[in-house]
């Protein structure tokens, strides 16, 4: 019943700004066509969310957040910038990426298992630990490195995004429903006495977990550089929000014990089309509203959050994603 909402609301949302942004709508042809060039316009541009959207289905599934998850994008692409292009960046930047987003995953694993701190509070202090470490590296200015590494470019392209977000769910998805770590990663979110009193290891679960976030970071990482060909300071902020109004939309509870990547997926389209419709809308309302349709971007994104929620406690189902 939930995909079945997602899916509505999916194209209302492709209704609506088909209509404003001026596409040929009257045929079947011109509908097939706008959605096509729209999905080869989204799938580049949705990559970093629909990577960063499956780890946090992973640590809300634990009744956990993660806040900082732009913020180690940004970190990950700023270590990686501080390499010259060419070859040797496949050899040396990234890798050393993948280190930095592992263990910035394990120190926030580490502050949430081991030091007990609440996650909320423990990842709005690593978001801005990060943000600040990644201003010390960037250092106010711009790197652009990315367009000179034979074919890293490719990972920013249609068809590069679209192998890298169908490995990260679809491998994510089929060991999602088939392994142990799932049925005790949904125990700890459920009842995390409960899952110590079975015998689950919850301290290395959450560590599992956090570090499995940091890892996909990077993955987002690669995929946001490899697009925007430049870092600084700033990359990805507000980033986080996107994901997490993704995730809830799809069906994943913040109180934890139940998640869905396929509702996940679909969350994510949902805040992708928002975003690109609002900019396709901008000519519509320049020339009809007395303020920029752009203003609306957070104010739909809280609205998106709060049906999300509401639909948690409204649709009750069984998990099957």
């Amino acid at each position: 019943m939930r995909v079945v909402a997602l899916l509505v609301l999916l194209v209302l949302e492709l209704a609506v700004f088909a209509s404003v942004s001026g596409a040929d709508m009257s045929s079947m042809s011109g509908i097939l066509n706008y959605l096509e060039l729209k999905f080869l316009d989204l799938v580049p541009g949705l990559a970093p969310v629909l990577v960063l959207s499956v780890g946090m289905t992973l640590v809300l599934v634990t009744a956990g957040i993660d806040l900082s998850v732009g913020s180690m994008l940004a970190l990950v692409a700023a270590v990686m910038s501080l390499f010259d292009g060419g070859t040797a960046f496949w050899f040396t930047a990234v890798p050393l990426g993948l280190v930095v987003g592992v263990g910035l995953g394990l120190f926030n694993g580490a502050l949430v298992a081991r030091l007990d701190v609440p996650p909320i509070v423990a990842t709005l202090g690593t978001m801005i630990f990060y943000r600040g470490l990644c201003q010390l590296v960037m250092r106010d200015a711009e790197r652009a490195p990315f367009f000179d590494v034979p074919g890293y470019e490719w990972l920013g392209g249609f068809s590069g995004a679209l192998v890298t977000v169908g490995l990260v769910a679809g491998v994510g998805g089929w060991f999602w429903g088939r392994s142990r770590w799932r049925r005790e990663l949904l125990l700890v979110g459920g009842n995390r006495v409960a899952a110590r009193y079975a015998g689950v290891p919850v301290d290395r679960r959450l560590m599992e977990t956090y570090a499995v976030m940091g890892m996909l970071a990077w993955v987002a990482a690669t995929c946001f550089t490899a697009r925007n060909g430049a870092v600084n300071a700033s990359t990805a902020t507000g980033l986080e929000l996107k994901v997490i109004v993704a995730v809830v939309l799809g069906g994943t509870r913040v109180e934890g014990g139940r998640g869905s990547l396929i509702g996940s997926v679909l969350g994510a389209l949902l805040v992708a089309v928002l975003d690109d419709g609002l900019r396709e809308a901008k000519g519509w309302s320049d020339e009809h509203l007395p303020f920029e349709i752009s203003h609306f971007r957070y104010l739909l994104l809280g609205l998106l959050l709060v049906v999300g929620v509401w639909l948690n406690t409204r649709i009750g189902h069984r998990d099957e994603g």
